[in-house]
């Protein structure tokens, strides 16, 4: 294991809380509106649009800010004609879950008050500007989520022929139930794994006692889960010798059955 990677790991087994009295529950900073969204990106220039226009209809006053791992496609352009500000970084054109761990815990840093969405380009958290305010008001410093595999039915690698809000088919994921969405003047840190599957947040935690939803937007169309994946793969060979990330296949038979099976046992909302 890389000294990085040692060092990841020794960090993410700390477990610690600052006393609630360190930060006091009922603090209010002067503007309630401040939400800042962090969006890890490669290649997504079929999604961007699709997630700004999420995150601009749940939280319209929010700040993007798109770390992009040196994109091939026109995400970068994309991204700033939307309003996003980008940050380029490099992975010396491989899938490093690595250094997007690294990222994930502290690209918001810079960040002093107000509310952090730390998410991947498909990760549509659902909570709206109004309960972010109330959740605040309340306390809260982290917001509870359940995730659900979306399940869509575009039939182009682009999905341009849908629009994702529209998609209600899903189905449970509990591996997307991240916290995705805290409090930054509370928080010192979230200690984010792999994937930000599991996290050990330091600071004042208190979780809302709503639940809302993770929208991962990944199975929207058979074409585009297999492009996805075929270029995913290509770009995890070292990861795959760590046995990380190891769900990206270039078998498409193997993508095909996922998609389907998805398709089929899916609900609706």
């Amino acid at each position: 294991m890389s000294s990085w990677a040692n060092k990841y790991s020794q960090r993410s087994q700390r477990s610690q809380h600052i006393p609630p009295n360190h930060i006091p529950p009922n603090h209010i900073p002067p503007n309630l509106h401040q939400i800042n969204v962090f969006l890890l990106c490669y290649n997504e220039s079929a999604l961007i649009p699709h997630t700004v226009k999420h995150y601009k209809k749940y939280v319209p006053s929010c700040k993007i800010t798109i770390y992009d791992n040196e994109s091939t496609d026109n995400s970068v352009e994309i991204a700033k004609s939307l309003g996003c500000d980008v940050v380029s970084w490099s992975s010396n054109n491989t899938f490093n879950e690595f250094l997007q761990v690294h990222l994930r815990n502290t690209v918001w840093k810079k960040i002093q008050s107000g509310w952090i969405i730390m998410a991947d380009m498909d990760e549509f958290v659902c909570v709206t500007e109004n309960e972010l305010i109330e959740e605040q008001k309340s306390g809260v410093s982290i917001i509870t989520i359940s995730g659900k595999n979306m399940i869509g039915e575009s039939e182009t690698i682009d999905v341009t022929d849908i629009d994702l809000q529209d998609i209600n088919k899903y189905i449970d994921n509990s591996s997307e139930s991240k916290h995705l969405c805290f409090l930054r003047e509370k928080i010192k840190e979230m200690n984010y794994g792999l994937g930000s599957h599991t996290s050990n947040p330091v600071g004042y935690i208190k979780y809302s006692s709503k639940t809302y939803i993770n929208k991962h937007m990944e199975y929207v169309g058979l074409p585009f889960l297999i492009n996805k994946y075929i270029k995913r793969y290509e770009r995890c060979d070292e990861m795959r010798k760590k046995n990380i990330n190891i769900h990206y296949t270039n078998d498409i038979d193997e993508i095909k059955n996922r998609y389907t099976t998805s398709l089929v046992e899916s609900k609706s909302f």
